[in-house]
């Protein structure tokens, strides 16, 4: 990809109408049409400069500078360039992202500095460190294993100015705005390591637009092409009042490959390859292509603007994503031939004979048969297709008012999202260091989490920003927040209850002595408290037949916080500004928890059961110092404290679980929130009017960080206080237009991360146990943070403007590497190879049309995400791994009216 800090003013006729002051509404309209918003310093931005002129009919008609043009921002709350402003921000603008093909957040994370990501496509959407800035993340990369995290995510993000959490697909943006470090005097709690804003076009009452796109291709290790279709309309109803449409619509193809997957029966049991036998394999098939993706999304807004003071603005998206599967591959041809037990002939079974028929020879959990034809690296273990759909509405209210000396803005938002998912827990389960003694030897051993989470935001802001250009700016207001989520994980193991009735007959119930000493058992416990025909309730939990857990998790959260910024010009050229967010926060969660076949009188008095309510709250103020020296007119270097927040939470946990032994510590049923300390000193500007840069250097001291884990023996998800840890480095961007044709961008991040000291609650070991709260050991004090790499570039050549046949030919390549990581904080963590993508893009523009032929990943390079960790999956631990190749073209069409 070629990413632009600004894009260049390159183009004869943007230069000439420039340079001539002939920038008519018309003419800016034409040339943002032609050559994108950044010409104009992004004047489709509706506080930007160029528009606020351009709506009091005094449009800005001054020649060019340089020949790079600066982004206008909103990110502190008032108009400025990026380029200006003294903290670390990258700004792309909407028609930068339509030259580079970015059309979601892998492909822009690729090629930015100080950011990383998990790509695992819609799952991607739910709770978890999809995200991550400045290496300030602890939770695993390969995801959750019910995919939605109780943990808030380190960055905050937002559609427009509605905070959410979500993987956006970028379409019809005006802009995107990354600003890296903690953001709490402005963003509030969850912006630790930075604050994502997508910026989307707002209805332009002055001129009809339309866009249309159709784009094919093909990714290798597929059997179908990619498609896709996007629209746009802008119609303006009268002069004061617009409305814009754009809808889309996209289906990524799967590469992954499932050669190991049972063949259920009409109640979703597996079909015994010996009807009657309980001790028959499972009869299995496989298909290709498993992961593929769709996405839908719709956008209707609404301006209006009936006097140059006054604006209404009012917007309503629509995203619907769903996936057949995760992009996961397994990592050893093991995976296919895993046992119960590594050595079930240990003495431990008993072996009845006549009368009753002698037991069966050692089963193993999938049989020790060949490893399927056309297994490869992009083929997956698991044995049932998963899958996710996920929707997202959000609907948002913008009111501002030019008070004169200050401008009055209302922000208001409502918005939902829901994720429904399933995924395949058989490894998972089947390493339970208990699993014989608890669920028996069924060779058709088959677990589904069925999972669900909601989250329903209701936020309301009222701000004031001063009018630039005093002795003092300023920005200040009150910010009140009401969300509920619900995270429901329900995990299943179809056709247990009747492979026990079967094997019980024969070999009888697991004894306690078993049981409760992890010695393996033929049978099992059975569903010790359910009884067919009948609805019973344990502690209030429902039981439902072959239902292994339930966890459900309720939080309602609310945010009331009074926050401000205060910038003092000391001199033309030095500045201080001071910004502190004073706020009070509450969280109340109740959370069910029922496992090992929701507990029944066979392990009384101490059943693994929990049905709590808790509660929380803070309050505390968060503080920034920055303080600036402007060189010149083109150069500044500026120096910044900041701080971070994270609100905390609770954990309603069973009290105890007697497979294990295990005694729940009353310490971990409370989350405290964490913070961050950022010190950072930045240089940024221009050079002989051919160069951008930004250059920074940063640590950040992470206090009490929390991480979203599997707690206890048994695997329960929750969060702890893991400890302390802290993130340095270096971060550069450079944009050199070397010719009026030729352009290069270069991204470079440095990032050493560390776990500095560990909670005891985390590093806690008894014996006989090597971690006793933990489901896989903790990572020693040194230890990395998971998935930040300690180095990474993106390099990116253009050759553009090329006269062709009346039109405009387009050359760009792009390279990414990323150096190696660490998936997860944990002893057994396996460490992640780095990698190197390249990519191009050929593209001819003519009149109102843009072909573009592209080719992502050309080498058709396996890059490895992600991991998922041995401790819990045992040898069927897999990778998240990258697209294939993908070739393609997209046809563009675009309209502008006058």
């Amino acid at each position: 990809m070629t990413k632009q800090r600004a894009r260049r003013a390159a183009q004869p006729l943007a230069r000439r109408a420039l340079r001539l002051g002939t920038v008519t509404p018309v003419t800016a309209a034409v040339l943002s049409a032609l050559y994108g918003p950044a010409v104009l310093a992004d004047a489709s931005d509706p506080q930007s400069p160029t528009q606020l002129a351009q709506a009091s009919g005094t449009v800005a008609q001054q020649p060019v500078e340089t020949g790079l043009q600066e982004v206008t921002v909103t990110a502190t709350r008032r108009a400025a360039s990026a380029q200006d402003l003294p903290i670390s921000i990258t700004a792309i603008t909407g028609a930068q992202l339509q030259e580079a093909g970015i059309e979601d957040m892998a492909s822009l994370a690729r090629n930015m500095a100080g950011v990383d990501y998990t790509d695992k496509g819609p799952f991607g959407g739910v709770n978890g460190s999809t995200l991550i800035i400045r290496g300030l993340n602890s939770e695993q990369t390969s995801g959750q294993l019910a995919l939605a995290s109780p943990v808030v995510p380190p960055v905050a993000t937002y559609v427009d100015d509605t905070p959410l959490f979500v993987n956006l697909r970028l379409e019809d943006l005006n802009r995107v705005e990354i600003l890296r470090g903690p953001q709490g005097t402005l963003y509030g709690s969850g912006s630790l390591g930075g604050t994502i804003r997508f910026v989307q076009n707002q209805p332009d009452p002055s001129a009809f637009d339309a866009k249309a796109e159709l784009g094919v291709s093909d990714t290798a290790h597929t059997h179908a092409p990619n498609e896709e279709a996007f629209g746009m309309l802008n119609l303006p109803v009268t002069s004061t009042f617009a409305i814009r449409l754009n809808a889309s619509w996209a289906y990524d193809a799967g590469f992954i490959n499932q050669p190991n997957l049972y063949v259920l029966d009409s109640a979703g049991i597996p079909i015994s390859a010996d009807p009657g036998n309980p001790f028959s394999p499972p009869v299995k098939y496989s298909d290709d292509g498993t992961n593929a993706y769709m996405y839908r999304t719709a956008r209707v807004a609404a301006l209006w603007k009936p006097s140059d003071v006054f604006q209404i603005g009012l917007n309503f998206y629509y995203q619907y994503a769903t996936a057949n599967g995760f992009p996961y591959a397994a990592t050893q041809t093991s995976a296919y031939n895993q046992f119960i037990d590594d050595n079930p002939a240990d003495g431990h079974l008993p072996t009845p004979c006549s009368p009753t028929p002698c037991a069966p020879a050692a089963v193993p959990q999938l049989f020790n048969s060949p490893v399927p034809a056309g297994v490869d690296s992009l083929s997956n273990a698991d044995n049932s297709l998963e899958g996710a759909n996920d929707k997202v509405d959000i609907t948002a209210l913008t009111i501002e008012y030019d008070l004169g000396f200050a401008t009055l803005t209302s922000d208001s938002s409502y918005a939902q999202h829901m994720n429904k998912s399933s995924d395949d827990l058989t490894a998972l389960y089947s390493n339970f260091g208990f699993y014989q003694s608890i669920y028996g030897q069924d060779p058709r051993t088959f677990v589904q989490g069925r999972d669900q989470f909601y989250d329903r935001p209701v936020t309301q802001e009222f701000r004031l920003a001063s009018k630039t250009g005093g002795f003092l700016d300023w920005v200040g207001g009150l910010f009140y927040k009401d969300e509920q989520s619900n995270i429901q994980e329900h995990e299943f193991f179809p056709g247990y209850l009747d492979f026990y009735n079967a094997c019980s007959a024969i070999y009888g119930q697991a004894t306690v002595t078993q049981v409760f000493s992890n010695f393996p058992s033929y049978c099992g416990v059975g569903e010790t408290a359910y009884t067919p025909g009948a609805l019973n309730y344990v502690d209030g939990i429902p039981i439902v037949k072959d239902q292994t857990y339930i966890g459900d998790f309720e939080t309602h959260y609310t945010d009331l916080a009074l926050f401000g910024e205060l910038t003092g010009h000391v001199t033309s050229a030095w500045s201080v500004t001071g910004g502190a967010r004073l706020f009070k926060q509450t969280v109340s969660q109740s959370q069910q928890t029922g496992l090992l076949f929701d507990g029944g009188t066979f392990f009384e008095p101490d059943l693994p059961i929990a049905n709590t309510g808790l509660s929380n709250s803070w309050r505390k103020a968060l503080w920034k110092l920055n303080t600036a020296y402007q060189f010149d007119k083109n150069n500044l270097v500026y120096v910044t404290w900041s701080q971070g927040f994270r609100r905390g939470g609770v954990n309603a946990l069973p009290p105890s679980e007697p497979a294990y032994g295990y005694t729940t510590p009353a310490a971990l049923t409370k989350l405290s929130p964490d913070e961050a300390d950022n010190y950072e000193i930045g240089f940024k500007g221009t050079i002989a009017n051919r160069v951008q840069y930004s250059a920074d250097l940063y640590e950040i001291h992470w206090h009490n960080m929390q991480e979203g884990v599997q707690l206890t023996p048994l695997v329960l998800p929750a969060s702890i206080n893991v400890g302390d840890a802290f993130s340095r480095g270096a971060e550069l961007e450079v944009y050199a237009l070397v010719t009026d044709h030729l352009a290069v961008t270069l991204d470079y991040t440095y990032d050493q991360t560390k776990l500095t000291t560990e909670s005891p609650l985390y590093a806690q070991a008894t014996p006989p146990n090597t971690f006793a709260n933990l489901s896989a050991p903790p990572a020693a004090i040194g230890t990395a943070l998971p998935g930040t790499p300690k180095e990474s570039v993106a390099v990116g050549l253009e050759y553009a403007h090329v006269q062709l046949a009346g039109g405009e030919l387009r050359f760009a390549i792009n390279a990414h590497y990323q150096s190696d990581q660490l998936p997860a904080l944990s002893a057994t963590a396996i460490n992640v190879p780095g990698y190197t993508m390249l990519d191009t893009r050929v593209s001819f523009e003519l009149s109102h049309w843009i072909t573009t032929v592209y080719a992502n990943n050309i080498t058709n390079n396996l890059g490895i995400q992600s991991y998922s960790d041995p401790a819990i999956y045992g040898n069927r631990w897999q990778a998240v791994v990258s697209t294939p190749r993908t070739i393609g073209i997209t046809e563009t069409y675009s309209f502008k009216g006058h």
